[in-house]
C-alpha cells in the first residue's frame, strides 16, 4: 500500500479535547507546530484517523487534511529550531 504524504491542521475550542486530539494525532505523525502534523502514511491509516478525531471534536471544532503531492513535499522549507513546550524536546530542522 502506497504512502502518501499529509498536511493537519486543527483548531479545537475546548482544551480537553484539544488535549485528547492531539494525543491521537500523536500517534500518526510528526508535530511541526502546536496544532500542526506532518504525516506519511497510507489512505487506509489517514481514514482510520479522522474516524478517531472525528468522534472527539465538536461542530465548533475544526480539522483540515491536506494531501501533499511528492513533487510538493520536496519543496517544502523548514528553518529555525521548533521547542515544544509540552514535552521540553527540542528539534533541529536542516
Amino acid at each position: 500500500m502506497k504512502n502518501h504524504h499529509f498536511l493537519v491542521i486543527y483548531d479545537i475550542r475546548n482544551d480537553k479535547r484539544l488535549k485528547k486530539v492531539a494525543k491521537v494525532m500523536e500517534q500518526y505523525g510528526l508535530r511541526v507546530q502546536k496544532s500542526v502534523f506532518e504525516m506519511d502514511c497510507s489512505e487506509k491509516i489517514l481514514n482510520e484517523l479522522r474516524k478517531k478525531v472525528s468522534k472527539l471534536i465538536e461542530e465548533e471544532d475544526y480539522v483540515v487534511y491536506f494531501k501533499i503531492c511528492e513533487k510538493d513535499w520536496q519543496k517544502r522549507e523548514k528553518y529555525g529550531k521548533m521547542i515544544y513546550e509540552e514535552d521540553n524536546k527540542d528539534f533541529e530542522i536542516l
